[in-house]
């Protein structure tokens, strides 16, 4: 049988879980306010007042960049011998970004006031992952967490669900840019070498480690209708001024059926938004979710009896 928490350790088991650690002046603010209103607190984070680690995070240079301004900086060195640009070292080269993103996230999990947010974009920038090593997401990472990640931390998961899908990093990390329908005009044309099929990748993947889970009830058919479903869903100019768009000439125009659901055809970009629509609200996708915060905020093996309302919320 555990013995219960102190009231000292109940504190500082509550900041371990909602922040990256208790410091004097956090425990000390717990035990002030109390636990709830201290919470209320955090979620209120248009009410905190950042700016002095705002200003640290402010002296690295790449993470106000975007994609173009960062590829035009730190080319890879075969571009750089193009340009006549001197590598002299790792300050000039593509993986100074990362770490520059790693320093910026460093700072703000040390310093910021608005813990919980930060745990957030952490909590996210995991479950959304993508490789900042791969090609062009080197110079996309940092938009990625920027504007993609950052904006939607505290807000609802359709709304993180989409912008992920459509984030150039997202796309360029599991190749869903160079999905087309083998029937599409685009694909069959043979200057166009890479668009020759579709890829399923992003499909497996929002299913199995975005939404629904590994157990969440789907099937490899449905693999292949959601990836059918996002074809079309691309970007332009992945080393530049990266952006999403939907170029119908690549997509299947087909109907398909997902998790028993038939998307009528002709359907266009809706195929695709239908799809996150049905993810987000999926009951197993709750569960799954569900279980991901109540491991990281309660417990390492949450209760059923507490995964459970969560999930319904």
């Amino acid at each position: 049988m555990s013995t219960p928490l102190s009231p000292e350790q109940r504190v500082i088991h509550f900041l371990n879980r909602t922040s990256f650690g208790p410091t004097p002046g956090t425990v000390q603010r717990v035990n002030r306010l109390g636990v709830r209103a201290y919470l209320d607190e955090q979620l209120a984070t248009e009410n905190i007042a950042d700016e002095a680690v705002e200003a640290r995070v402010a002296t690295l240079k790449t993470v106000r960049m975007n994609s173009r301004e960062l590829f035009d900086l730190y080319p890879p060195p075969k571009v750089a011998q193009q340009r006549g640009m001197a590598m002299a070292g790792p300050m000039n080269a593509p993986r100074f970004i990362i770490y520059e993103l790693q320093q910026a996230r460093l700072l703000r999990a040390v310093y910021s006031q608005r813990q919980l947010y930060e745990l957030m974009v952490d909590f996210w920038s995991n479950h959304f992952n993508v490789f900042a090593a791969k090609g062009a997401d080197r110079w996309l990472a940092t938009q990625y967490e920027r504007d993609t990640i950052r904006p939607h931390a505290l807000g609802k998961f359709r709304d993180l669900l989409l912008a992920t899908a459509q984030s150039p990093a997202m796309l360029f990390f599991l190749d869903n840019w160079l999905s087309a329908s083998p029937n599409s005009a685009a694909a069959r044309n043979p200057r166009n070498q890479r668009r020759r099929g579709i890829n399923e990748n992003y499909a497996r993947e929002v299913m199995e480690l975005h939404t629904l889970g590994v157990d969440g009830g789907y099937t490899q058919e449905d693999v292949r209708e959601v990836a059918r479903c996002f074809t079309g869903w691309t970007l332009r100019r992945p080393r530049g001024d990266a952006e999403f768009y939907f170029e119908p000439r690549l997509h299947d125009q087909g109907a398909k059926t997902v998790l028993g659901t038939r998307i009528p055809a002709g359907g266009g970009i809706d195929d695709g938004l239908k799809v996150i629509d049905l993810l987000a609200h999926h009951p197993s996708t709750a569960k799954f979710i569900a279980t991901k915060l109540a491991r990281r905020f309660v417990a390492d093996d949450p209760p059923v009896s507490l995964v459970e309302p969560v999930a319904a919320v």
